[in-house]
């Protein structure tokens, strides 16, 4: 499981409580029993599409490796990405970040992360596969894989004249949760 990997890793660099959630009970299981004697990661059964288990504004940050990917390809796409994405903005406490790993393009992810329900203030990155190396020919600029990719105003898609180097790129977005100056936050709740 991909996740545990990015958990692990997570462990390692001090991160003292680590909720991984699975609609499979067969992955929580195996998962639980793989890293038991690590008592920073927990590991529940759950719908991302329903995780009143939890109240309000408990986590800091969200990270999604391939979560809303896999309801993109279900039956009640457009409805199955719209309640988790509903879901996280109500978990995400005030200035909390949902961070969307994926190969979904701004064309096909932006449309969902943009809705003023959200009204998260998105960054956006795009990171090759490792060992790519771009071809000798290309006439593209060097660009720093920590520079995020400029967003057109008109719905957030890529400049006309930004060069996806890599078709199997991974894109980060960077949504987080914005509070106004008077201290309101802006999310959807149910």
């Amino acid at each position: 499981m991909c996740f545990a990997v990015m958990s692990e890793d997570m462990v390692k660099d001090g991160y003292e409580e680590i909720i991984n959630i699975d609609i499979s009970s067969v992955a929580i299981d195996m998962m639980r029993r793989k890293y038991e004697c690590i008592p920073q990661l927990q590991y529940m059964q759950m719908d991302v599409r329903d995780m009143s288990f939890f109240p309000d504004e408990t986590f800091d940050g969200v990270i999604d490796k391939g979560t809303l990917d896999s309801l993109m390809c279900g039956t009640d796409a457009q409805l199955s990405a719209s309640q988790m994405l509903a879901e996280v903005c109500r978990l995400l406490k005030p200035g909390g970040t949902y961070m969307l790993i994926t190969y979904g393009d701004p064309k096909v992810r932006m449309p969902y992360l943009s809705k003023s329900v959200y009204n998260w203030k998105i960054t956006l990155y795009n990171i090759p596969r490792p060992g790519f190396h771009k071809p000798e020919c290309s006439t593209s600029s060097k660009k720093s894989l920590l520079e995020p990719i400029p967003l057109t105003e008109n719905g957030g898609l890529l400049p006309a004249d930004w060069v996806l180097e890599d078709p199997d790129s991974h894109f980060i977005y960077v949504c987080r949760k914005i509070i106004d100056t008077n201290g309101d936050i802006y999310s959807h709740t149910n």
